[in-house]
Formats: C-alpha cells, structure tokens, sequence
C-alpha cells in the first residue's frame, strides 16, 4: 500500500458528505485509515461533516413529522366533509356521530367561556 502524502484539508474528501448522505462519513473514515493525514484537521472536517448531517437529519425529521401531521388532518377532514354531504336535512336535535366528525375539542376557560375548534382548525369563542 502507498501511503500519500497530507494535502491537507482541501485533500479531506470533501464530497465525502452529501446532505444527508450517512455512507459519506464512512468513506471519509476508510480515507482516514488508507492515507496519511493530519490527524487534528481530519477531526475538525469529520466534526463538521458530522454536524451538518446532524442538522440535515433534523430537518428532514421535522419535516417528515409536519407532512404526517398534515396527512392525518387531511384524512379527519375528508372524513367531516363526507358526514356533512350525507346529512341532507338540517339538524333538529344533537347528533353525536356528526359532533364527533365536526369537533376537535373544547376548552372552558377561567373566566367560564368556551371555546370549540374544530376540525379543520377554526376556533369559536362561545
């Protein structure tokens, strides 16, 4: 095996991280082992790189997160719509199946005001 001269950072495989991409780190380490290299530079780069890849997870993880919760909204809502479609007449008297489609929660609050929101996010102040 020919050990290479230390090029230094710029030598460090740079293009070893893609955002996001996990398998980059590992070819930086096997870099590591294959040629020689200023050990305290290489530590800095695989710092960094580390780093980014910790905040591109992240990112990607709470945007994972966001487009589920707008999945299951999306799904409650389709739902409350098709209940709505098949009530034909008004409502004369409380129905729950409907109450449930159309109704989040409610809040009471301190000075004894309710709040209901809905499904679809709206808040009304009763």
């Amino acid at each position: 095996m020919r050990i290479l001269p230390n090029k230094g950072v710029s030598h460090l495989c740079y293009s070893c991280f893609a955002a996001g991409d996990s398998g980059g780190r590992e070819k930086c380490i096997r870099e590591n082992a294959r040629i020689a290299q200023n050990q305290e530079e290489y530590q800095k780069h695989y710092e960094v790189l580390v780093a980014r890849y910790d905040a591109a997870k992240a990112r990607f993880d709470k945007v994972t997160e966001a487009i589920s919760a707008k999945e299951a909204q999306s799904e409650r809502l389709e739902g409350f719509i098709k209940r709505l479609k098949t009530q034909t007449d008004p409502v004369a008297e409380f129905n729950s199946q409907l109450w449930a489609s159309m109704v989040e929660y409610m809040t009471v609050g301190m000075d004894k005001g309710l709040t209901v929101v809905f499904r679809d996010g709206t808040a009304v102040r009763v």
